[in-house]
């Protein structure tokens, strides 16, 4: 199984400054922002390929876990494969067994979100075909067959902001990041 680092979610108190300090000083392009309101995040990449690589995720200020990471994640090739993996961590019975797992989309993925014994967070991912505006998030059915999955999911992202075909995003990303 393919298992690949694809990004890392960052608790932030001052999302402006963080903001200014990644794309201005280390050269990210912001590729989405939630909405304005209560809790607010900002998506950053370097790479034509990937949505996101940073997340900077607006902690309360004083909160003792900001400038903390919330979670690593990391892309797997084929929903066999995370189905494989979410079999295994629903299986495990080692110390600090139950670990919690969550299984959603974003739109672009379906990802299974656990912690580890100790408590750090990860999500592992396969891709959807499609892009759609971030945040977005929403439980999903791991048992389901792959097609009747795809078309779930489509169905219930299709109406959503900047919908579109993973390739067309992915290249009008690239062109950006090329100016």
């Amino acid at each position: 199984m393919s298992i690949v680092l694809s990004h890392f979610e960052i608790k932030v108190r001052h999302l402006a400054t963080m903001e200014d300090f990644y794309t201005r000083a280390l050269g990210f392009i912001v590729t989405d922002r939630s909405p304005p309101g209560d809790h607010q995040m900002v998506f950053l990449s370097r790479n034509a390929r990937e949505h996101h690589q940073i997340v900077l995720n607006e902690s309360a200020e004083g909160n003792p876990n900001a400038g903390s990471l919330d979670h690593l994640a990391f892309r797997i090739e084929a929903l066999d494969a995370l189905r494989g993996l979410h079999g295994a961590l629903e299986a495990y019975d080692g110390p600090g067994g139950g670990l919690a797992l969550e299984t959603v989309s974003h739109g672009t993925t379906w990802s299974i979100y656990f912690r580890d014994p100790e408590g750090n967070r990860f999500e592992f991912f396969v891709d959807t075909p499609w892009h759609v505006a971030q945040p977005v998030r929403f439980p999903i059915d791991l048992s389901m067959p792959d097609d009747e999955l795809r078309t779930w999911t489509e169905q219930k992202i299709s109406s959503l902001a900047d919908f579109q075909p993973l390739e067309q995003w992915t290249e009008s990303h690239g062109n950006r990041l090329d100016r």
